[in-house]
């Protein structure tokens, strides 16, 4: 294990990122990038105000191509940073401007829009930041948006709203590119039903919104108040054709306005006009396996990945179920879109997958996808943030449970899916470092190929690190495990390789860095 050493930006021949599955190449130099969050970090005594910073890949992984740190009082990211903003509490990436690099879209849902009457608390705004070739994210260019600019206008802002929870890039339409925000405390016709907007942008400018959400008629499901539709977005390709579609989690939506089991709103995009609603799918347990409960918070985390070498599929945390042990749901695209035929349901208590299933682990809590062994098939890191070492009755040390796609799935060699023939379960004791109370190894995750050998890496967030040495608690930092190929075995993350990325300054007590990775 390595523990990382800052050094200065080295660009390599550009290479195209992978900004379609997420994962940035800000600098266009092939190596991907990791953005690291720390929403409740301080900034010059200002409290929770959030910062985040890129760890530029390079030949030793992320940092080895340098590191840049982002806060609202960077550039022109739209003035002061402000006590309980939480800038960085979500995260995107994508190349929806069509420049030389990835873009980078920071959420902020904690923002007051202090420029309308009421100064309205927690209502939310986004920044948008450009690479280049060669350049740094450039934050004195940077796009801020909120729903009442004069680019939108889509709705009266209001206190809680939280825009910008949640964060997903796609391409839904004949053209251009679209970003779906989130804001899961919308007030409808009830309280905090939650909405989704989605950016379209064409030609590298945005050129329009389309607000959706369960109190339209086309849209399966129905608002009622604490419904928080769009406290998680995600978006890939479910049925194969030229278009993404957009899933919307809504975690504590209640069926019949009776059990906050939560759902997932599934819309398909199409040409000349997408997510319109009219063969959107609603997804709850149910209807997949498994049994709907109160407080399961079905659709909580969403992640998308191709197990099985078709379509993209949806996966699906249920961090809640069973009184917080946590499931996680897998939907496999078809040609017509999400369907029933293959679905699979993981916890701790699946046969092969290490561990046992505890309440309050929260096992789907968090969610990755990428390709560990570099066999052209999707793995599936799951977080487990609050597993337990029982060995010496540690409590919410974290963990990570790791599924690979296997050429010979649960049904026949012509049926790849996720297994358990390879799964493997990481802690910090895995990799070399000290498994602590409260670290909760996995509260963040990101899959991206940072040393760029050719198989993805997997970054796991560890908000409640203590760092050695420094004062106080809850410092935080990153552990990155590295992917290798199948040369002379499966292949796949490698425990004995590995790196230790921390706050490149004195650690700050209470700062979480690692909440939030992409």
């Amino acid at each position: 294990m390595a523990l990382v050493a800052v050094s200065v930006l080295t660009v390599h021949a550009p290479a195209v990122a992978d900004a379609a599955r997420g994962i940035g190449d800000f600098n266009a130099d092939g190596f991907d990038d990791l953005v690291v969050a720390s929403p409740l970090e301080d900034v010059g005594g200002v409290q929770d105000a959030g910062v985040v910073r890129i760890f530029y890949g390079g030949p030793d992984g992320p940092a080895s191509g340098g590191v840049q740190t982002i806060t609202q009082n960077s550039g022109n990211l739209g003035g002061n940073a402000e006590p309980a903003d939480r800038l960085g509490a979500a995260i995107a990436v994508g190349d929806f401007l069509f420049g030389a690099g990835s873009e980078l879209v920071i959420g902020v849902p904690g923002e007051d829009d202090d420029e309308i009457a009421g100064d309205q608390a927690d209502s939310g705004v986004i920044h948008i930041l450009t690479g280049g070739t060669g350049v740094l994210l450039n934050a004195s260019t940077a796009i801020t948006l909120d729903p009442v600019g004069a680019q939108l206008g889509l709705a009266e802002v209001e206190a809680g709203d939280q825009w910008g929870a949640a964060l997903a890039v796609g391409r839904a339409g004949r053209s251009g590119s679209d970003l779906a925000v989130g804001g899961p405390g919308e007030d409808l016709a009830v309280v905090d039903a939650g909405a989704v907007d989605v950016l379209h942008f064409e030609g590298g400018v945005l050129s329009g919104a389309r607000r959706l959400h369960q109190d339209e008629s086309l849209v399966e499901g129905v608002a009622a108040a604490g419904d928080r539709f769009g406290a998680a977005v995600a978006m890939g390709n479910f049925d194969g054709d030229s278009f993404d579609d957009l899933a919307v989690g809504v975690p504590a939506d209640q069926q019949n306005s009776v059990d906050p089991g939560g759902e997932v709103n599934v819309f398909y995009g199409a040409s000349p006009v997408p997510l319109t609603g009219a063969d959107d799918q609603l997804w709850a347990q149910g209807a997949l396996p498994g049994g709907r409960e109160p407080e399961d918070a079905f659709g909580a985390a969403l992640a998308v990945g191709d197990f099985d070498g078709g379509p993209d599929d949806l996966v699906i945390g249920a961090p809640g179920e069973t009184g917080g042990s946590g499931v996680v749901h897998v939907v496999y695209g078809t040609a017509g879109g999400l369907g029933t035929a293959r679905t699979q349901l993981w916890s701790q208590s699946s046969a092969g997958v290490s561990e046992t299933s505890d309440p309050g682990d929260r096992f789907g809590a968090v969610l990755a996808a990428g390709d560990f062994n570099g066999d052209n098939q999707d793995d599936l890191a799951i977080g487990v943030p609050e597993e337990d070492r029982e060995v010496d009755n540690r409590s919410d040390v974290g963990g990570v449970n790791v599924l690979y796609g296997e050429n010979d799935g649960p049904n026949s060699p012509d049926d790849p899916a996720l297994g358990v023939d390879h799964q493997q379960f990481f802690v910090q004791i895995s990799i070399g470092a000290n498994a602590e109370q409260g670290d909760r190894f996995g509260a963040g995750l990101a899959a991206g190929d940072y040393d760029d050998n050719g198989e993805a890496d997997l970054a796991a967030g560890v908000p409640g690190e203590n760092v050695s040495g420094a004062a106080g608690a809850d410092h935080g930092q990153v552990n990155v495990v590295y992917g290798k190929g199948p040369i002379f075995s499966f292949g796949g993350l490698d425990p004995d390789s590995s790196l230790t990325i921390q706050r490149p300054a004195t650690p700050q007590a209470g700062g979480q860095f690692g909440a939030v990775l992409r």
